[in-house]
């Protein structure tokens, strides 16, 4: 039981150790947070073809005659080969009970499409291309950046900006100077993130939308489209040495 205690508690001070990474020397540890605002470059359709129909044969001819069309359509646009995805057909029998006994009743064949619109002026034309050419019933659309990651990297060296300058006005106030930096990290380990590690970085924007073709028409105009602004933030924490 000692053997089991003295075990139990070195465990419980490793892990305090580890869930409070801070130095044994004078130090001061700060958030920095950035966040900027930028214009989507990029719209992404994605697509669901389905048919169901009694003949399989005939319900996969549907779907792939239009996705040919799709294609097509497309084309048009100047996509690249690089900017649609499609997968694999889905198909799956469908039942309904009848008299206490399971009968078919068709077969579900679908696929999904998923192209990216690099040219945002198209948007309006394309959208009404697809409309019109009655190839899904659902278009579901996605404002976002086309380098995401380069964006990601801009606002975080700003957030580590933010901390240093954080950290030099609370080190000045003590007539301290900030020193080296100890810890870096996107998570907050001092609280209770500390369970659930996530990185603390957000894209945010009002960048969704969804055309249900039997509501909309376009025929006759084309849809009147701004892109706006989307909002990506970060935060770093960091702990620096006090000299």
């Amino acid at each position: 039981m000692k053997y089991l205690v003295t075990g139990l508690l070195m465990t419980m001070l490793s892990f305090a150790t580890v869930a409070t990474p801070l130095p044994a020397q004078p130090h001061v540890y700060v958030e920095g947070s950035a966040e900027i605002e930028v214009e989507p470059d990029m719209m992404t359709f994605t697509l669901s073809i389905q048919a169901v129909d009694i003949d399989l044969a005939k319900a996969k001819n549907d779907v792939d005659a239009r996705s040919r069309l799709l294609i097509e359509t497309i084309k048009k646009f100047g996509i690249n080969a690089d900017d649609i995805a499609t997968t694999a057909l889905n198909i799956r029998p469908e039942y309904e009970y009848k008299e206490n006994q399971r009968v078919l009743t068709g077969n579900n064949v679908s696929r999904q499409v998923d192209i990216n619109l690099r040219d945002l002026k198209k948007y309006p034309e394309m959208m009404k291309a697809l409309v019109d050419a009655k190839i899904s019933e659902t278009i579901n659309t996605n404002l976002t950046l086309a380098d995401k990651k380069a964006v990601e990297e801009k606002v975080q060296t700003a957030a580590m900006d933010d901390a240093k300058a954080r950290a030099g006005r609370l080190a000045k106030s003590q007539g301290k100077a900030v020193g080296e930096p100890w810890s870096i990290s996107e998570f907050n380990n001092r609280g209770n993130e500390r369970w659930e590690l996530t990185p603390n970085r957000q894209l945010m924007g009002n960048s969704a939308k969804e055309a249900n073709l039997g509501m909309v028409r376009m025929a006759d105009s084309v849809e009147p489209f701004e892109p706006g602004v989307m909002k990506i933030s970060a935060q770093v924490y960091v702990v620096y040495l006090l000299k």
